[in-house]
């Protein structure tokens, strides 16, 4: 049997490394890499069977479901994706790459663990055989201790302003600040030794840590498989990723961090909750199993595959679904479109009433009338199966990624101009406060 690690190719999030990471150390040997977002393209030498343990985030080109057949899964780790719950600018789809054929291969493969609570109880309502298995990554070895020449404490990704809080809560702590992020840059040509150097220099480093702080599933899962004390510090209900993984860790919510209201000394952190243990040690077991019995298995890929649908009948399935996704995003663009044109409008309003208060408190200081000028105002404003061809599932693929990318980019741009609106929103009302100040003083 052959063994492969599911990755993906384009990532610039680290966390995906650290699972595979994970993943690879179950396997007697590393043959395949498999592209998580093109699974359904993967092709193995001669069609041979490929065992994979399919802990992963599914996924932003959902169209691309279901796996290869030469794919042999374990069915623990999974995590389905709600871009519109996450905030993430990805496809309108929710669990309907799920329905039909999708959830039917997953029925063929249960039952299936789950990476979160959330993943767990939309596949039940599909009548998906299911269960919490937990993350690959709770069942990380722990890397060697090195003493550092100074202690240290790893802020990792965590908001801006808890940032600035900690910097300068700690600064004067005698403790030496790691400023960190698992965000690095795209690039497709990095090997799998360059990945893996990394995600041990990571994890290392994490585990040499008086502490590590952070907002990041993927840094704090880590640190409990390493023994470290990690907080979180996030509004835990804005991450259905979570679930329940706020019963294993210490956290703060953002809100109670910047105003005081925590009771955890970052400098003499408390020991781990030591509950994520039998579940590691459960993960631990379902994966040495599944190696075990593949590292015996002489079928053929064909007599391993449970998924008795024909290739004709996925085609017809998937590229039904790629239809429905590319009317949903047709809506959702227009919706789009709709809030970018609001939000621009909202901040040339915002910017003529700064400029109007501008000069009118420059009038006020001057000791003149503002009321004479009357250029001021101050108002605020199943069926019969067809064959697809190749080139219509091509041109659907391609529709569809171009819509991905223009999504990416109209979400970016919308925070954006969200950020500009508070920024402007902000000095509106200093002006406000200003021009309050300068009337009464006149009068």
């Amino acid at each position: 049997m052959k063994y492969g690690v599911l990755f993906n190719k384009g990532n610039v999030n680290l966390g995906d490394d650290i699972q595979a990471y994970a993943t690879a150390r179950f396997y007697p040997s590393l043959d395949y890499f498999v592209d998580r977002e093109h699974i359904h393209e993967f092709q193995s030498e001669n069609n041979e069977p490929v065992a994979v343990i399919m802990n992963a985030w599914y996924m932003w080109e959902k169209w691309h479901w279901p796996p290869a057949r030469c794919i042999v899964p374990h069915m623990v780790g999974i995590h389905y994706a709600d871009h519109e719950l996450s905030l993430q600018p990805g496809s309108p789809l929710k669990y309907e790459a799920l329905e039909g054929l999708g959830g039917e291969y997953l029925k063929a493969y249960a039952p299936i663990g789950c990476r979160d609570y959330y993943t767990m109880n939309q596949m039940k309502k599909l009548g998906i055989d299911c269960y919490f298995s937990g993350c690959i990554t709770l069942t990380l070895p722990q890397m060697p201790i090195v003493k550092p020449e100074k202690e240290y404490i790893c802020i990792v990704d965590v908001d801006a302003r808890v940032k600035n809080r900690l910097v300068k809560l700690l600064g004067n702590s005698g403790y030496e600040l790691k400023i960190m992020t698992h965000t690095g840059e795209r690039d497709e040509n990095r090997t799998w030794e360059q990945r893996k150097e990394k995600v041990e220099e990571l994890l290392t480093t994490y585990r040499n840590a008086k502490c590590v702080i952070t907002k990041k599933l993927h840094c704090s899962l880590p640190c409990l498989s390493q023994g470290t004390p990690v907080v979180l510090i996030k509004q835990m209900d804005d991450d259905i990723r979570f679930s329940p993984y706020y019963d294993f860790l210490h956290y703060i919510k953002t809100d109670d961090f910047l105003a005081g209201n925590y009771d955890y000394d970052f400098t003499n952190p408390k020991p781990n909750k030591p509950d994520y243990k039998p579940v590691r040690e459960a993960l631990i077991r379902s994966c040495e199993e599944f190696v075990a019995r593949m590292s015996t298995e002489e079928r053929s890929a064909e007599e391993l595959d449970r998924f008795t649908v024909s290739d004709a009948e996925v085609d017809r399935w998937r590229y039904d679904l790629m239809n429905q996704t590319l009317h949903m995003w047709v809506g959702q663009s227009w919706k789009e479109r709709k809030d970018l044109k609001d939000l621009k409008n909202q901040r040339d309003q915002l910017q003529k009433q700064i400029s109007t208060l501008t000069e009118e408190n420059q009038m006020l200081r001057e000791g003149k009338d503002p009321s004479a000028d009357t250029g001021h105002s101050q108002t605020l404003e199943k069926t019969r199966v067809r064959k697809v061809h190749r080139w219509q599932y091509i041109l659907m693929d391609s529709l569809l990624r171009m819509r991905l990318e223009r999504t990416r980019q109209a979400h970016k741009k919308l925070k954006e101009l969200k950020r500009e609106r508070g920024k402007l929103k902000k000095q509106l009302k200093a002006l406000k406060k200003e021009n309050r100040k300068l009337r009464k003083g006149k009068a």
